[in-house]
């Protein structure tokens, strides 16, 4: 999957990085906000754009595998992870539901 991503930026916000993979049709645009990152891989406040991208890289195969099965057909526009993406609800005793880091394969994040 690793030769699937064309190329990966942080916007001029400073939001995030923004990446571009090859799926089913040609290229695919997503966007991890930097909200997400904080939340699904504890990406400190305020970090800079650097580690935003350098964050993005350390994860890159999960990254990748949740945007493929997000959007696993191009289409024109650009598509947003959401920090649900990188989790799995699971039934917890009567009804409720909790949410639980997804465990793929080892490459959720730690």
């Amino acid at each position: 999957m690793g030769s699937a991503l064309v190329w990966a930026a942080i916007p001029h916000n400073s939001d995030g990085v923004v990446f571009q993979v090859r799926v089913i049709r040609g290229l695919q645009r997503f966007h991890i906000a930097r909200r997400t990152l904080e939340e699904a891989f504890d990406l400190a406040p305020h970090a800079s754009d650097a580690r935003q991208l350098e964050l993005f890289y350390q994860h890159t195969i999960y990254i990748l595998s949740r945007a493929m099965q997000k959007r696993p057909i191009a289409g024109a526009d650009t598509a947003a992870l959401q920090t649900a993406d990188f989790n799995a609800v699971a039934e917890v005793g009567s009804g409720s539901t909790a949410y639980l880091p997804e465990t793929l394969e080892g490459l959720a994040p730690n």
